[in-house]
């Protein structure tokens, strides 16, 4: 178990550098320069920026925020066939007294232009900055982290006053993407202006930007055997059919490769070819069915869990949030209970330029550049 405990020793220099250089081989920041990249050793950016996550929810567990989340202060432990990941640099993080959600804004330095939030930098404000404030730099780490070094508010002469503005850019991440679909959903959320709109750390590891592929399909799985008795002008249906055109590119049918077309033409049970619903019967039932079905079908959908989520996700690169969203109203429910944050099941979302439920939302109050 991890005990954190804060005093103040004192550690000459030189012996404080080589413990630090023993412990730690790099940091984020330098997975993405040109004169001597650090090497990942096959740690995906999902993985790194979740045990990112993992970190800062603890800290905020604590009542501790950082209030200086950046790629240099996020280290890198090479353990010759791993590599995990440390948070750093605890000079400007401030412990909350117990029953305190915020810090005054008199409690120390601001962290570092272009990565701090909004409400640091605007002395107008009333309320006291929150540990909301990690979310907001670990958003703008995130971006950077899947887009090679990018940052979300433009180069670092003009990061601030963007950040002032709300004006942000996503757009090097892929509109028509299934992993960048859901990636800058996420996102979006935690660069909000409004803090308290943010997630908090523990509901940003609970978006689907971290589930594992076998989660991915389960969750199809439950969706399609929770709906498959509903109506069609019942609510959840409603939801969940919103924009569904858009989803399963008007027909479905013609998406998948003519082998699984036809399996699916011959099985019993019409399927609609511009529902969602429909659409995920049809993996749900290929799933279940999967090894009943002919040599063909299974070479074409691939292996389960790994390739047979992708077969679907990169031919309906939507459907994953799409469902999501359209179904965390029965987030109480016991099946859905693992997949949304139990209490917090209100996304704080803001306009996003890919489908999405018709579902009660709140207007964007972010800027895109």
């Amino acid at each position: 178990m991890l005990r954190l405990y804060f005093c103040s020793v004192y550690i000459p220099r030189l012996e404080c550098l080589g413990f630090i250089s023993a412990l730690i081989h790099g940091c984020l920041f330098q997975c993405f320069t040109k004169e001597k990249p650090f090497d990942l050793r096959g740690l995906k950016p999902v993985m790194l920026l979740q045990q990112t996550m993992i970190g800062l929810e603890h800290l905020h567990s604590h009542n501790i925020v950082h209030r200086d989340v950046k790629p240099h202060n996020i280290l890198l432990k090479d353990h010759s066939d791993s590599v995990t990941v440390k948070i750093s640099d605890f000079g400007m993080s401030k412990q909350l007294a117990d029953g305190r959600q915020s810090y005054s804004m008199r409690s120390g330095a601001l962290g570092t232009m272009g990565w701090n939030a909004p409400e640091v930098l605007d002395d107008s404000r009333e309320v006291n900055p929150t540990s909301a404030v990690d979310i907001f730099s670990a958003g703008c780490v995130f971006y950077y982290v899947l887009t090679g070094g990018e940052h979300p508010f433009g180069k670092p002469n003009r990061r601030a006053g963007n950040i002032e503005d709300g004006k942000y850019n996503l757009d090097r991440l892929q509109k028509e993407k299934h992993e960048d679909i859901v990636a800058t959903d996420l996102i979006e959320q935690m660069l909000n202006m409004e803090p308290q709109r943010r997630p908090s750390a523990e509901s940003v590891l609970k978006h689907p930007f971290f589930w594992s592929l076998k989660k991915q399909l389960q969750f199809f799985q439950d969706v399609s055997d929770r709906i498959v008795m509903e109506t069609s002008d019942g609510p959840i249906i409603q939801q969940l059919e919103s924009r569904g055109q858009e989803v399963v590119k008007n027909n479905w049918m013609e998406q998948i490769t003519a082998v699984l077309r036809k399996d699916l033409e011959t099985r019993r049970g019409a399927y609609e070819e511009g529902s969602v619903k429909s659409l995920l019967r049809a993996i749900r039932n290929k799933k279940h069915h999967y090894h009943d079905s002919p040599k063909e079908v299974q070479e074409t959908l691939g292996s389960i869990p790994d390739d047979f989520v992708s077969y679907f996700t990169s031919r309906f690169p939507h459907l994953l949030l799409h469902t999501y969203l359209a179904m965390r109203s029965f987030a109480e429910e016991r099946t859905f209970q693992d997949y949304y944050l139990k209490f917090n099941t209100r996304l704080r979302r803001q306009k996003r330029t890919h489908p999405e439920p018709d579902v009660t939302t709140t207007k964007p109050t972010t800027k895109k550049m």
